[in-house]
């Protein structure tokens, strides 16, 4: 992985320079995305751990995990289109592409594929796979990275599936949609010009709520046909790539002032209706109404004005927050503890059925047990699996035969 230094110091802005115009530093190690990745699957893990009735209050703040999800999705659309737009021009591009994600993306994912595998199979009996096998399909749907299609198909049908495999399969969708966007969007910055790519992007926002309209017209209690598919949940993905395509478009001065009321604006709005669309129920917010055919949208571009945010104050006083340490470590190993923290999961309560643990789902010593578990889980994972396939990811370099445009930051892309 890519590890450049930040382009420039520390900028020591002082509160008035929040109203000026500025040019947007966007190269180099970006060390707030990473801040920001952990802020995101802290929401997450807030979700998924946190058992109803443990606290209302803090179930609509996991309910905001789906807004994460999303300010993932527009890091990523950033991140490798810029490093796509950066060596369009490179001999080995796709090859070398190519190979580099399938080091960072591929070997984790089938490995905890194959550690689900080996549970679902050979405890409690079998059932869980004969369940899967009867309702829900093949495993294959999960190796080829369909998963998610398969969810919008059969619905994820939770009372016949069981609580481990809607633990094990349910989370990989959003990874299942960021490879399908990393195989597909190399041949779009390799044969469209920067004009027609713009439009192409500008296609995927607009069509992407008319396409999620229509599936709801046409199966209106199956939210996983807006939720979980990349053509109908792209806005974050495709803003990332306007952004970068932007960033690469000459100068850009951005008014201060205006992007943060945007950001505010749009986070905010997507907050408020993820709560006021589930208030007083325990209902998921990202299968309401409302997200399903607006609140993706908004989440999307609140997520957008966010991360241009963070690019223009970046290593300012109002982005520190985002750079301590700890929050850094978390976000460089989000992919391992996203992948493990369903399994951490499953091992706390397979530890409290077997009379190990004496504590219970709604006692706050079940959630950090839980916590820690994952962090450890992908901290061992990171520096004994991903850490070695990472040197030989380093290895694969773009054919320098062709100068590139400029050297472009992979910030655990």
């Amino acid at each position: 992985m890519q590890t450049a230094t930040a382009s420039e110091p520390v900028d020591s802005i002082r509160s008035s320079d929040i109203t000026a115009p500025g040019s947007i530093h966007f190269r180099g190690y970006i060390r707030e995305l990473d801040g920001l990745r952990a802020v995101g699957l802290l929401l997450v893990l807030t979700d998924h751990f946190l058992p109803q009735g443990f606290s209302y209050l803090l179930f609509q703040l996991g309910n905001l995990g789906w807004i994460a999800i999303d300010s993932f999705f527009v890091m990523s659309g950033l991140l490798i289109t810029g490093i796509l737009l950066d060596t369009r021009e490179r001999p080995n591009y796709f090859s070398t592409y190519y190979a580099r994600r399938a080091l960072r993306i591929l070997p984790l994912y089938y490995a905890v594929l194959l550690a689900w595998y080996a549970i679902i199979r050979f405890t409690n009996h079998g059932i869980d796979y004969a369940n899967m096998i009867q309702y829900w399909g093949s495993p294959a749907w999960l190796t080829f990275y369909a998963g998610n299609i398969r969810q919008a198909i059969v619905g994820m049908p939770t009372v016949n599936l069981g609580y481990t495999l809607v633990l094990a399969y349910a989370p990989l969708w959003s990874l299942q949609v960021e490879e399908q966007f990393y195989l597909i969007f190399p041949l779009a910055v390799a044969f469209l010009n920067p004009r027609r790519l713009r439009l192409f992007l500008i296609a995927g926002i607009v069509c992407s709520p008319l396409l999620r309209l229509l599936g709801y017209l046409w199966h209106p209690g199956n939210p996983f046909l807006q939720y979980t598919q990349l053509p109908t949940h792209c806005e974050g993905i495709a803003l990332g790539g306007l952004i970068a395509l932007r960033l690469r478009s000459g100068p850009w001065k951005v008014s201060r002032a205006l992007l943060t009321a945007l950001t505010a604006l749009f986070l905010g709005g997507a907050c408020a209706g993820s709560v006021l669309s589930t208030w007083g129920t325990y209902d998921q917010a990202w299968s309401t109404v409302w997200n399903r055919l607006v609140g993706y949208s908004i989440s999307a571009a609140g997520c957008a004005c966010l991360i241009l945010w963070l690019l223009c104050f970046r290593e300012s006083v109002y982005t520190a927050w985002l750079r301590v340490a700890p929050l850094r470590y978390l976000g460089k190993i989000s992919y391992g503890v996203y992948l493990l923290h369903p399994l951490a999961l499953w091992m706390v309560l397979e530890l409290g059925k077997k009379g190990f643990i004496h504590f219970h789902q709604n006692d706050w010593r079940y959630v950090i047990l839980a916590v820690v578990s994952s962090v450890a889980l992908a901290s061992i994972s990171w520096k004994f699996f991903e850490t070695p396939l990472l040197r030989i990811k380093d290895r694969i370099r773009y054919d320098r035969s062709k100068p590139m445009l400029t050297e472009s930051a992979e910030v655990s892309a």
